[in-house]
């Protein structure tokens, strides 16, 4: 007998199939293992298909005196995926594939009413397995649901259209009306007021931030405070609107308005504001198999350049922004043909209130500029100079409002 077989064999008085046998297999292999249960256990001749024949699945069980054996071992069998049938006499012992149950597939439709198709798709694929389509003004309307395959060409195309197309089990189905009410809601919209002021101040007298703040003292309440831990990045103003601050700022000549860009823009999304040009810049210089050359050419803007993204939070909606003034001028380092272009930016985040009143500053320029003053005839040592140093600085004034509807969940699905 061979090594790793390890065989206890009991029988009681009674022979054959009779109840009460103590049979053990520890690790033997399956063609091995039926052939000792036959020659030991069962009485009847069997026959073994030639699937199993060289199947290397290891066996091991335990038969008490308490059980009926013979049942025992069909269930054991049944666990693996093999069969005994007996005919004449004679056991027949074969591979049972078993039985796939391919749950029913369905169609599911839904209209949205605020988010598109393609939102609902997106989130809706994370926990669900189907096929998504669209249906409607779409350009994918011309697929059907088992045609479409996540991140295909196919799958692009069907989030396109005006009309959620599901096809899954009903299992899936139920997933997807439980959660559409809480996914499909209005969003919030925000309306975004801003004015640019380029501020002109000598440079003893501090930044523009810290100028805004004494013309504002007293006159409405505020606030300064920080986004990176220090104490001169931004003024908050409350119980104010925007308007009325621009009335007070205007009056004085130190402060000239670059820009007053008016945004409305739904929460999550972009929204620019651009006075300006765009201008032509040369690319490189490439040779096509003719032995051509040319050269590309690609454009861009320059002027202000305005651009928020606000998310809803809750009371508080963090707000990105970022504002741009730039120009193009000749260049004269060596590049001539495609002019260097000069640009100011401010690019920060702040979590804004409705209806408060932001001040963003910490963006500025420091020009020096010389001059002598006297009678030309008379000697240098008589004149006298002087040297004059001021600052520019962008300060950015935004207000922000955010509709007051909330959104509101939608109906059960039916």
């Amino acid at each position: 007998m061979r090594k790793w077989l390890f065989l206890i064999l009991f029988f009681s008085s009674f022979q054959g199939q009779a109840k009460g046998v103590q049979f053990e297999l520890n690790r033997v292999e399956l063609p091995e293992a039926i052939n000792l249960i036959y020659n030991h256990m069962f009485t009847q001749p069997f026959m073994l298909s030639p699937e199993l024949a060289d199947d290397k699945r290891l066996v091991s069980f335990k038969i008490t005196p308490d059980i009926d054996e013979r049942a025992f071992i069909k269930r054991y069998f049944d666990n693996m995926n093999i069969r005994i049938s007996t005919r004449d006499g004679v056991d027949y012992i074969g591979v049972v594939k078993p039985t796939v149950v391919v749950p029913q597939q369905e169609i599911f439709t839904y209209t949205p009413r605020y988010r598109s198709v393609e939102y609902l798709t997106d989130v809706l694929r994370t926990f669900v397995d189907g096929s998504f389509s669209a249906a409607g003004t779409g350009i994918g309307s011309g697929f059907s649901p088992d045609q479409i395959k996540p991140h295909t060409a196919s799958d692009a195309f069907s989030r396109s259209g005006d009309l959620l197309v599901f096809y899954g089990t009903k299992a899936n189905i139920a997933k997807i009306q439980q959660v559409l009410p809480q996914l499909d809601t209005k969003t919030r919209e925000v309306f975004v007021a801003a004015y640019v002021f380029e501020v002109q101040t000598a440079e003893h007298n501090g930044s523009g931030l810290a100028l805004a703040a004494k013309l504002l003292n007293g006159k409405v309440q505020i606030a300064t405070g920080s986004l990176t831990g220090s104490f001169d990045n931004y003024i908050r103003v409350t119980g104010s609107r925007i308007d009325a601050l621009y009335e007070l700022f205007r009056q004085d000549s130190r402060f000239h308005v670059v820009s007053s860009p008016r945004l409305r823009v739904q929460s999550g999304n972009k929204a620019q504001f651009s006075v300006g040009s765009e201008v032509p810049i040369l690319g490189g210089i490439q040779i096509d198999n003719n032995g051509g050359k040319y050269q590309s050419i690609s454009y861009k803007n320059s002027g202000v350049i305005f651009e928020i993204q606000p998310n809803v939070r809750g009371d508080i909606t963090d707000l990105t922004v970022s504002q741009q003034l730039s120009t193009f001028v000749k260049t004269d380092t060596g590049v001539n043909d495609s002019p260097t272009l000069l640009k100011r930016e401010v690019s920060t985040s702040v979590g804004v209130r409705s209806g408060d009143i932001i001040v963003l500053g910490g963006l500025a320029e420091t020009k020096s500029s010389e001059a002598e003053t006297g009678l030309t005839f008379l000697p240098k040592s008589w004149k006298s100079s002087s040297d004059e140093k001021s600052k520019s600085d962008i300060l950015i004034f935004l207000q922000l409002d955010v509709d007051q509807e909330k959104a509101q969940p939608l109906g059960r699905l039916k």
